[in-house]
């Protein structure tokens, strides 16, 4: 079993893993960097010690604020190898799952939901002339996230592989879903607050703006449309329309 201050140094230098990306092997160094203090703990000297490090060497990508319930889950697992309790040759293949399982939900909840919509937040308030709301939402979810990532990291380390049991009934994905649909509130209200040339939004836009967006929807549901199209399509649309519309 891990001390307390081996697993705090292992999660203190989770926060480095993306600090030592490859191309080839994405995390791989910066996660046995992690696991160093852990491995060093749990294993002699000799060939026991190789063979630990030896099984965590290859290809390894997590979304960074699902890597310490990832790092946690490793060294529960690492820990029951050590003790004799689990077979060496299951971690390889459980690791090589969660880390991508963990990684695209990562993806679609906090680059895909929580950050859109703290940005919008933020700059509603930078219109609106409120930057110390702006900064105070900022320190808040940076603490959230500080806490967040302590406290899956435990979870995971106590609880091992159940762990995920726990992550399914958060049901991420669906809170994502919940996030976006505020995002587009957001987007609207954005918009009425945004500085234009005349006098006011300009209303007769929001006609064409909803039909976009319910055929995009169409495009992307039935048709698998690639959205990075429809993002260009969009992009390319407005490159076109005046540029005095929006006050510079």
């Amino acid at each position: 079993m891990l001390t307390t201050s081996v697993a705090l140094h292992c999660l203190a230098r989770c926060g480095c893993i993306n600090a030592a990306i490859s191309t080839r092997a994405m995390q791989e160094i910066g996660l046995l960097f992690a696991l160093e203090p852990a491995i060093m703990a749990l294993y002699p000297p000799g060939k026991k010690r190789q063979e630990a490090l030896l099984r965590h060497v290859g290809h390894s990508n997590t979304h960074p604020y699902m890597m310490p319930l990832f790092l946690g889950i490793t060294l529960s697992l690492e820990s029951q190898v050590a003790s004799g309790s689990l077979p060496a040759a299951a971690l390889g293949s459980v690791n090589r799952t969660l880390s991508t399982t963990l990684s695209a939900l990562g993806d679609g909840f906090f680059e895909g939901a929580v950050l859109p919509c703290w940005s919008l937040a933020c700059v509603i308030f930078a219109l609106c002339g409120h930057i110390w709301s702006a900064i105070i939402l900022t320190m808040l979810l940076v603490a959230g996230m500080v806490a967040f990532r302590i406290g899956i990291f435990f979870y995971g380390l106590r609880h091992g592989v159940a762990a995920l049991q726990w992550l399914k009934r958060l049901a991420l994905i669906d809170w994502a879903g919940r996030i976006k649909q505020l995002n587009a509130v957001m987007l609207a209200l954005l918009l009425g607050v945004t500085p234009w040339t005349g006098h006011s939004f300009p209303w007769l836009l929001c006609v064409p703006a909803l039909l976009c967006a319910a055929a995009a929807a169409i495009f992307t549901w039935r048709m698998r449309l690639p959205r990075i199209i429809l993002w260009l399509l969009g992009v390319s649309c407005l490159a076109f329309l005046d540029a005095a519309l929006v006050r510079g």
